[in-house]
């Protein structure tokens, strides 16, 4: 099971607390009657969200009056998915006790300490799952109304899954898991949510046909999350959406014998319905999180390691036009594998760049869309070039920085794209220590092969104090690099 799988489970226990009803602003004590209301308002709020997606009449729920609390449990074990999947006897529980002003604090709780599976996939091959859990803390604030701000911890030590298949058996351990979340009101039904979380001692090992066992592990994960304008209310009418238009599609690509069909005007409305409120779900998100003391042993095919890796992704539309952002970082690459010798000094320390997509209307995007989907995807490559050609694309690499020898290397770019043909651009590289690494080239045998090319470069640069410098612009098929034309050196088309 993956980090993503150990969060979703977490995130499956703290999703108890959505459907819990808005109590009295002073709180009473919790009674049978009390436990009956709870068990009620959860069973009509999820019936108003996934009403046609889960039987929510058949939901094994059960609340209990605990002392000054209520404890909510959901048995999950049983059959699932026709069949295929089959959990052995547990429950995903949550303790919460009535605060005024109609919020619930969580004082206990979470995922099953012990959990078996038995999953069986199409082909009919089985594999079995037993994860184990040593501790778990589960805690938080928690507003129904979404009126006041609302607040969640999660902590987990001793996690383990143990997969057995027919390639053999998979383990995977995780040290300890810490995960906050802050739920901040910005609009009636919506929350900003900022979250950040650490995990340590992650090892997992893996077979692998052929080759044995690929193990990896890692010192520590961490990073943060932030979501701006969540549609929280919003959430279960795109999930019926979605769940509805799937259904359809695969009912019509049955009846059709092909498993495609013609697209009905119910789906072709579902359709829609689900672009406007996949695109109006949240304003924007950004992620960064940095993974340390990466190792891998896979024998004779691959081993490793990073001191560091760093992801981080921004995605948004600020001022309607739609803006991502991908960053990625490496540093500390090691390997037995990699041979002796003076290329050694020359594998880059550090890398790092910022890949970015802008500058597309938002609305724009969406109307291609839907014309798409209207459409059933007829002209499509007309549309999206009469949307390129009114919406140019900006391609760009920012904060781009490679340590290599003695030399380092800064740069940043960008091309914009108004057509197949219509492209046009600039970037500016800065580097140090360039000089050092003509020299180390020419000292090495090995490298001499790749002196001249770097004198050519060093000759069209330009030197700013310690930085060699390069500006490039590309426009009307011409590329010109500081006063130097480099067009007949492009590839012919």
């Amino acid at each position: 099971m993956s980090i993503a799988s150990l969060l979703r489970g977490t995130a499956l226990g703290l999703a108890l607390l959505a459907p819990l009803p808005a109590m009295a602003q002073a709180p009473a004590a919790p009674s049978a009657d009390g436990a009956k209301a709870v068990a009620d308002g959860v069973r009509e709020w999820l019936a108003k969200q996934l009403g046609g997606i889960v039987d929510v009449s058949a939901l094994p729920l059960r609340v209990l009056a605990e002392g000054e609390a209520y404890r909510l449990e959901v048995p999950v074990g049983g059959a699932w998915f026709d069949g295929a999947v089959k959990v052995g006897d547990a429950a995903v529980a949550l303790t919460v006790k009535p605060l005024d002003g109609g919020r619930w604090q969580v004082v206990g709780g979470g995922i099953p300490a012990k959990l078996t599976m038995e999953m069986k996939d199409p082909s009919g091959e089985t594999s079995r799952i037993t994860i184990g859990l040593e501790s778990q803390q589960n805690t938080g604030v928690y507003d129904p109304s979404l009126k006041t701000a609302s607040n969640f911890v999660t902590s987990l030590t001793g996690y383990t899954t143990e997969t057995q298949t027919k390639a053999g058996v998979q383990v995977t351990r995780i040290g300890k898991l810490v995960g906050r979340s802050e739920w901040a009101p910005s609009a009636p039904g919506r929350v900003t949510v900022q979250g950040d979380s650490q995990l340590e001692d992650y090892s997992t090992i893996t077979p692998v046909p052929g080759l044995g066992e690929v193990k990896v592990t890692m010192g520590r994960l961490g990073g943060s999350t932030r979501i701006e304008n969540f549609d929280v209310e919003g959430l279960g009418t795109l999930l019926r959406t979605a769940f509805e238009l799937g259904s359809s599609a695969k009912a019509t690509g049955k009846a059709a014998g092909d498993g495609k069909g013609q697209s009905t005007p119910d789906q072709k409305a579902s359709a829609l319905k689900l672009v406007g409120l996949v695109f109006s779900m949240l304003d924007a998100m950004e992620t960064d999180y940095s993974y340390e003391d990466i190792k891998v042993d896979g024998g004779a095919m691959f081993s490793g390691g990073l001191r560091r890796f760093g992801m981080g992704l921004s995605a948004g539309a600020p001022d309607g036009k739609v803006d991502v952002k991908l960053r990625l970082s490496a540093e500390g690459l090691e390997s037995p594998m990699i041979p002796p010798g003076p290329w050694v000094e020359f594998i880059p320390h550090k890398v790092s760049l910022t890949p970015r997509v802008n500058g597309v209307s938002k609305e724009a995007v969406v109307a291609l869309l839907r014309t798409a989907i209207e459409t059933e995807g007829s002209d499509i490559e007309a549309q999206a070039m009469a949307l390129l050609a009114a919406n140019p694309v900006a391609l760009g690499i920012e904060d781009l920085l490679l340590d290599v020898g003695p030399m380092r290397l800064k740069g940043t770019g960008s091309v914009e794209v108004a057509g197949i043909d219509e492209l046009s651009g600039e970037a500016e590289l800065r580097a140090t220590g360039f000089d050092a690494l003509i020299r180390r080239a020419n000292a090495v045998p090995e490298l001499k092969a790749a002196a001249p090319v770097l004198i050519f470069l060093k000759g069209i640069g330009k030197q700013e104090g310690t930085e060699t410098v390069w500006s490039i612009t590309y426009s009307d098929n011409k590329v010109m690099v500081n006063d130097t034309d480099l067009s007949d050196l492009m590839p012919s088309k």
